[in-house]
């Protein structure tokens, strides 16, 4: 074989790799993606000039670090298969140069038969660096006992507990150190092991979470934090290590593990979200509000700024990791979900001036995005959460409301009333009873039916909310006229239960979509009545307040109402024996199994003190008896 040739090719290889390498800290994102695809084209061109010479004794140190280069440049471009199929045709290649024919092409037993073939040869650290990728190519396929078997058959490794086996394989693999220095390889074997080795590690520990085994899941991501990682990948594992924690009741281990996770990368955003989760679940709520807030800086932050290629690696760690688990865990919401997780939980916590702000900052927002969809998808803990934008605002006027801008509140509730009711059917009317849900709309999908309940509902929700500001500022006649808009809209739909039996499945979405209409209902006609009541119009506040205690039979702002009512018809036994009960109501003032914009409060669905009336009923309770 011509010298020259192949010292050629030698330096090719190398101009290849050096490039690879000088420009994996220098640039980012689409241009970082883009020399990636130069170099595996350049090495890909290289390696075909090798190969298309005949396998040469020669040439096979030369062609198997070719070939590596390429195949680790072509893992993030190229489907595993293809990859897999062209290492396989290089490890054909290398028998056929010794003279070693063989016909397998199952890659562990191909390796099984290479690794003997070429024990004792000058060529074994090439090899290494082509089983890491085979190595590479089986994890990320999740083929844990093919993986198992492969190093077995490196090691020799006699026959171990199963469930240490590979972890003691993983151990026992010693790579060969005797590399040709004149030959560069884009990533050496011994940096693709450790790599290889944290995430084989990893992915055992997200089988154990993906069938609930926490405690071997943290096992394993308490072995795997312990080992050399790129500082992304190690700061993930530590959050899977909070995670696992949290999971087995441990929620100040949870959050050491989430606090190292940021102190390693702080740009690790699931640890902050997953911190805001067990803040949530301790009750901590002015932490998880903290936890939100740096979460929501750090989103729009990284939204304006360019991606840091810092540390960026030849195969990247998420095509190894290619786990529904993790990708579950270590999922955050968008940026304006995250904000509007923030605005919720603090109007939810009587933070009303922040809530406000942030309700207004979140609807600017939605406002400036012409693009921004209906519906915000993202994934948390397995489960699909979205945001409408109606609900968006109808939060937002609630909020308003409870901070006494009246007419933002109007104004807010007239936008969703706008953008709602070209939508409503003229009559809707659902049957829980039957096997698929029928509506008097033919022709019209059940998705497109459900949404319009949403509609009557969002938009009768937001009548009601006007009605609310109306009273407060004592217009009774608006405030009237708005309830009972409201109420017109809610009998819109009509609910049909001829069953006796638990309504299952999809069917539960429409029996919380009708049962929060008799709540709203309930809700406007106690505020129709309150309204009556103020207008001196005494009797029809009566009979609006009784019938609200039919659709909501223990309330206490409705029978606080009630007792008002019959104070001024005279009516002083009633009112005593109505204000007793009220004080004993199982609901107070507000329901967190509601929507936000339907909760009660004293200051917000009554429109007179209620300190007044308690301390004028308890008097004459003391007086009476």
């Amino acid at each position: 074989m011509d010298a020259s040739l192949i010292d050629k090719w030698t330096q090719q290889n190398n101009f290849v790799v050096k490039e690879w390498k000088l420009s994996d800290r220098r640039i980012g994102g689409n241009q970082q993606q883009g020399i990636r695809e130069r170099c595996h084209m350049g090495s890909l061109k290289l390696l075909q000039m090798i190969q298309g010479v005949p396998a040469n004794i020669e040439l096979i140190q030369l062609e198997l670090t070719v070939a590596y280069n390429t195949l680790v440049f072509s893992f993030n471009l190229s489907t595993l298969s293809a990859v897999q199929e062209n290492l396989t045709n290089t490890l054909l290649r290398a028998h056929e140069a010794i003279g070693c024919q063989t016909s397998t092409r199952d890659p562990v037993t191909l390796w099984n038969i290479t690794l003997k073939s070429f024990s004792n040869t000058a060529h074994l650290s090439c090899l290494h660096n082509l089983l890491c990728v085979q190595w590479a190519l089986l994890l990320a396929s999740c083929q844990m006992k093919s993986i198992h078997q492969m190093l077995r058959d490196v090691t020799q490794e006699e026959v171990t507990v199963p469930s240490q086996g590979l972890r003691a394989g993983i151990q026992k693999l010693r790579l060969s150190d005797k590399e040709n220095s004149n030959l560069l390889v884009a990533i050496t074997a011994r940096e693709l092991k450790d790599l290889l080795q944290i995430c084989t590690i990893l992915v055992e520990g997200l089988e154990s979470m993906k069938q609930e085994n926490y405690s071997a899941a943290l096992v394993a991501c308490l072995e795997a934090v312990s080992l050399p990682a790129p500082r992304a990948l190690l700061a993930q594992v530590h959050t899977l290590t909070g995670f696992a924690f949290a999971k087995l009741n441990q929620p100040q281990s949870s959050l050491q593990s989430y606090r190292k996770a940021l102190e390693v990368d702080f740009s690790c955003h699931s640890a902050l979200y997953q911190s805001a989760l067990v803040y949530r679940q301790l009750k901590n709520t002015q932490a998880e509000i903290e936890a939100l807030r740096l979460l929501h800086s750090a989103l729009v932050q990284h939204a304006e700024q360019p991606m840091d290629s810092t540390g960026v690696m030849v195969i990247s760690p998420d095509v190894l990791l290619s786990s529904t688990c993790m990708d579950s865990v270590l999922a955050v919401p968008a940026t304006q979900l995250i904000l509007h997780c923030l605005a919720y939980t603090c109007a939810l916590h009587d933070r009303i001036s922040e809530a406000v702000e942030l309700y207004l900052d979140l609807m600017s927002s939605l406002q400036s995005d012409i693009t921004q969809p209906a519906r915000h998808d993202v994934l948390t803990e397995g489960d699909a959460s979205f945001l409408r934008v109606p609900v968006v605002y109808l939060e937002a006027a609630f909020t308003l409301l409870r901070a006494k801008r009246m007419w933002d509140v109007i104004t807010v509730c007239e936008d969703v009333i706008t953008k709602t009711m070209n939508l409503i059917p003229e009559k809707l009317v659902v049957d829980l009873s039957e096997e698929h849900l029928l509506f008097s709309m033919e022709g019209h999908s059940k998705s497109m039916k459900h949404e319009r309940l949403e509609n009557v509902l969002w938009a009768a929700a937001a009548h009601y909310l006007q009605g609310l500001a109306y009273c407060k500022m004592k217009d009774t006649k608006e405030s009237v006229a708005s309830f009972t808009r409201s109420l017109n809209l809610n009998w819109l739909a009509k609910v049909s239960l001829k069953s006796a039996g638990t309504v299952v499945g999809n069917h539960r979405d429409y029996e919380v979509e009708m049962k929060t209409l008799q709540r709203l209902r309930g809700l406007a006609l106690a505020g129709r009545g309150i309204s009556f009541m103020e207008r001196g119009q005494l009797k029809e506040a009566l009979r609006d307040l009784k019938l609200s205690l039919q659709s909501i039979t223990d309330l206490q702002v409705i029978k606080l109402g009630l007792v008002e009512v019959y104070r001024r018809l005279g009516r002083q036994e009633e009112a005593i024996a109505c204000w007793r009960e009220s004080q004993i109501s199982a609901e107070a003032f507000s329901s967190r199994n509601l929507p936000l914009y339907l909760q009660t409060f004293p200051g917000v669905s009554l429109c007179f003190d209620i300190s007044d009336l308690n301390k004028m009923m308890e008097d004459a309770s003391h007086r009476r008896f």
